[in-house]
């Protein structure tokens, strides 16, 4: 199980840790829905293509390894490939911020906020996934969360 926590008070990045030790670090962009993950002294950028209904790469130097693309215009969730893999990360509650990662209906874990108004989360994802994939996953969770707020402030 990872835990998430904002960097700062106004921070676009997030420390994740486990056991009290740092596993990597996720970042966003600054006017722009990119980032950045940091994983084993490596920095993968996650990139984003396309207007109306964009698809986030995650890449290592010219590899692309994971695609995430919203689920549907009036659906909240995202798909995401790995590899030949493709998984589903959808919301798994109305009244919880928290998210369900499964593959062909098999659930393998989840991404929850902890407290109502608080940037904190914990990822409790199977460990068989790729570190890499579960960061990006967080990422996207995130990414939902982040506009959200933005929506929800905007309309007030």
């Amino acid at each position: 199980m990872w835990r998430a926590d904002p960097v700062g008070w106004l921070a676009r990045s997030y420390r994740i840790e486990e056991r009290g030790l740092v596993v990597g670090k996720v970042e966003f962009g600054s006017w722009s829905e990119r980032g950045a993950l940091e994983l084993g002294g490596r920095r993968l950028p996650i990139r984003r293509e396309g207007f109306w209904h964009p698809k986030f790469h995650l890449t290592n130097g010219s590899e692309t390894l994971a695609t995430g693309q919203a689920a549907g215009a009036f659906r909240h969730g995202f798909t995401l490939a790995h590899g030949d893999q493709e998984y589903r990360l959808d919301p798994s509650s109305f009244f919880r911020r928290s998210f369900a990662l499964t593959q062909r209906g098999r659930s393998l874990g989840e991404i929850r906020a902890l407290g109502f108004f608080g940037r904190s989360a914990r990822i409790e994802l199977d460990d068989e996934l790729a570190p890499e994939l579960r960061l990006f996953a967080f990422w996207l969770v995130a990414l939902a969360w982040r506009r959200a707020a933005t929506a929800a402030a905007a309309a007030s």
